[in-house]
């Protein structure tokens, strides 16, 4: 079941300083994002956000027009972003990085005046009013005083901050921001960002950032666009995005959504441990999983200390592979083949020796819906079954066998969960008490 979001509706391609129409792009065959749609006003500070391996930054390459494989129209003032001419394009849209380098060992004045190549003479000649410009982009970043030292002896945070002076003496109408203060400490951070903002507003430089610190986000920028497995998932204000709902839908964490107490912005705090209170202290469980769909969830619930059973899965499986890798007791089949009776046996005493059953993401066909069944034998032991929503849409038995046990466990009390989050949320932390068959 997914979590409800708000996408709004695209504008005219040229009424924004960057508009995406059905943009879908990549590397090479390897698609990244698909049919992004949205416009970004004149004027505008927007953040992108979402997890790692979104799209975000393939994104950002896709509107300075040097992303290769790409669909759909991309247009920045309304014209086509790859038919602009270089010097055209150079003076419409800088780019921050995350990280630049260069093996030649040029001053850090020599690096920010890089950004006036566009606008100097054929000759390349530097006036002074270009000198004036150059000064004003270092001492506004606070590099004035290393102008002198070679550009490759600064430290990460020290070139970040040449970059963003050499973006600034480019003078785009429009910058993008690739994580680019990640490398820089928070004074440096607050004092660029702030910078950022005061060409938003009195120069009316339209920004697009890509960013994993939401609060930051949150606070600098005006609209954010929320990006999952590279679709766009919701597009608004702070307040429109950031929801504990969605959040927990992308990031699979629990986060408390706040109001900061100084500037009433949204906060966004995540909580302090994969699962509130100790940890589950050696637990049992025994997971249902197959297909890969498992991999996240054996993998936190390792981390909290649960000890973890799973099966039936066929060798070779994904799940099988992961569950191996993290030494965890698993019932096997051959690979390709129906769930057969000795490994139905085993599963079925790994699970009685479990606390809880947890069943995944898994579609259930003819050949693995035993393990279904393998769930409702537990739950009639006393045993809690917790079942990821959404079975009956991942049901490929003939005659909806998958469904009918899915509805009669939920019926009789069994738990669902949406996300990793919820189900940490749902299980138990504590010691169990087999002779009451109760979670404690």
């Amino acid at each position: 079941m997914d979590t409800e979001v708000t996408v709004q509706e695209p504008e005219d391609l040229r009424a924004g300083a960057i508009a995406f129409a059905d943009v879908s792009g990549g590397y090479g065959r390897v698609p990244v994002f698909q049919d992004m749609s949205f416009t970004i006003r004149e004027g505008t500070m927007a953040a992108i956000i979402g997890p790692n391996g979104s799209g975000k930054t393939t994104l950002l390459r896709a509107a300075t027009g040097l992303l290769d494989r790409v669909s759909g129209q991309v247009r920045l003032f309304g014209k086509p972003v790859r038919s602009l001419p270089a010097r055209e394009r150079a003076s419409t849209i800088g780019v921050v990085p995350q990280e630049v380098h260069t093996p030649m060992s040029y001053s850090v004045e020599e690096i920010v005046t890089m950004g006036l190549t566009h606008a100097l003479s054929r000759w390349g000649a530097v006036s002074d009013a270009d000198r004036k410009i150059v000064e004003q982009s270092m001492i506004y970043t606070d590099v004035a005083d290393m102008r002198d030292r070679p550009f490759p002896e600064l430290s990460g945070g020290e070139r970040q901050r040449v970059v963003i002076a050499m973006v600034l003496a480019q003078q785009p109408r429009i910058i993008l921001m690739d994580e680019a203060t990640s490398h820089l400490d928070i004074n440096h951070r607050l004092e660029v960002m702030q910078l950022i903002e005061r060409l938003n507003r009195e120069r009316g430089v339209t920004v697009l950032m890509v960013s994993h610190d939401l609060n930051m986000a949150s606070e600098f920028c005006d609209r954010l666009l929320l990006v999952d497995k590279g679709r766009l998932v919701s597009d608004g204000s702070p307040s429109d995005v950031l929801t504990e709902s969605a959040l927990r839908q992308v990031y699979h964490c629990d986060v408390k959504i706040e109001s900061n107490p100084q500037s009433g912005s949204v906060m966004v705090v995540p909580s302090p441990r994969l699962v509130a209170g100790q940890s589950a202290r050696g637990m049992r469980l025994h997971v249902v999983a197959g297909g890969g769909c498992g991999e996240e969830v054996l993998r936190r619930l390792c981390l909290c200390d649960y000890a973890v059973s799973c099966g039936v899965l066929n060798s070779g499986d994904r799940d099988a592979d992961t569950a191996m890798a993290l030494e965890l007791k698993v019932a096997l089949e051959k690979p390709f083949s129906p769930v057969g009776g000795d490994a139905f046996l085993e599963a079925e005493r790994l699970a009685s020796e479990s606390a809880a059953l947890v069943v995944c993401g898994v579609p259930f066909g003819p050949g693995n819906v035993v393990n279904l069944e393998l769930a409702d034998r537990m739950f009639a032991k006393g045993i809690p079954v917790f079942l990821m929503a959404g079975i009956s849409d991942r049901d490929y038995t003939l005659d909806g066998k998958a469904s009918a046990i899915a509805a009669r466990l939920l019926e009789a009390g069994a738990k669902e969960w949406e996300s990793i989050a919820d189900l940490l949320r749902l299980l138990p932390g504590g010691n169990v008490d087999r002779d009451q068959g109760e979670l404690v």
